[in-house]
């Protein structure tokens, strides 16, 4: 039985734009075509290779190599090679928007964590409490610029696990320009094997005086002066490591204005 072009799109559920565009490109060449009208038909032969043209096309082949697997092969066992192929580009795919939701996830857990803390802000010295906390963390010796790239690792590697602003620990008493010893942390949900350099503890709390910095961190040794001057004035001790945390920092996409940067200071206390 031949079809009109128009009937087989009916019952191909294909368009007649592109039918006619499968035939130009070599895809799906009519069974008949009339030399006085031009008319187009198709038989059930052209219905069978509609249906083949459309799995392939659902899984993901473009029409080149759907071409090509009809000028090839002749049955399923001819496909492996395509097949597999196919199988591995899509786990690439796969992987690549897995990296991608992680990204995003961090993306979107730092940039709600930074909204949720702007309500918080003070630039007033004040005493709380520090719970424990699990972390995420990469410790390592170096310049404190470095500490960007350990956290791009870590939350490469935990986007979904992150729970919380990155911070760092530092726990040399004074300032280093070279060979300091940081420890690179990220607040996350449940423990994780050790990965990549990244470890997983629970980090200790306690009493800790915090002032909150707000600009590039070029300036916060200002910051650093007014904590120390509390500190010294009411004859407390402090605890190593220190920490800084990064409530608004470069951003993980747009860039920030340093003058609009947020860190929080924190400085341990003894007893």
């Amino acid at each position: 039985m031949r079809y009109k072009i128009g009937e087989f799109s009916i019952i191909s559920r294909i368009s007649i734009k592109t039918l006619r565009y499968y035939h130009e490109y070599g895809l799906l060449e009519p069974a008949y075509i009339d030399d006085e009208s031009g008319y187009r038909y198709y038989d059930q032969s052209s219905l069978e290779r509609i249906k083949i043209i459309n799995t392939l096309k659902e899984l993901d082949f473009p029409l080149k190599e759907i071409k090509e697997i009809l000028e090839q092969c002749n049955d399923d066992s001819e496909m492996i090679q395509y097949a597999t192929k196919k199988s591995q580009e899509i786990q690439e795919k796969i992987t690549q928007y897995q990296q991608m939701q992680l990204k995003l996830e961090a993306f979107i857990s730092q940039s709600a964590r930074a909204t949720e803390d702007e309500t918080l802000l003070s630039q007033e010295i004040t005493i709380k409490h520090i719970p424990d906390i699990l972390i995420a963390s990469i410790r390592f010796k170096g310049k404190y610029q470095d500490v960007t790239e350990a956290f791009g690792n870590i939350f490469k590697h935990l986007g979904r696990n992150c729970n919380g602003a990155p911070f760092s620990l530092y726990y040399d008493f004074g300032y280093k320009e070279e060979d300091a010893d940081i420890e690179a942390c990220v607040p996350v949900k449940k423990p994780i094997s050790e990965l990549d350099n990244i470890k997983c503890r629970k980090l200790t709390g306690g009493k800790a005086v915090t002032i909150i910095h707000k600009g590039p961190y070029e300036t916060v040794g200002r910051s650093y002066q007014l904590i120390f001057d509390y500190i010294n004035e009411n004859n407390r001790q402090i605890k190593l490591p220190n920490r800084e945390i990064y409530l608004k920092g470069p951003g993980i996409i747009l860039p920030r204005n340093p003058k609009k940067f947020v860190t929080e200071i924190q400085i341990m206390l003894e007893g």
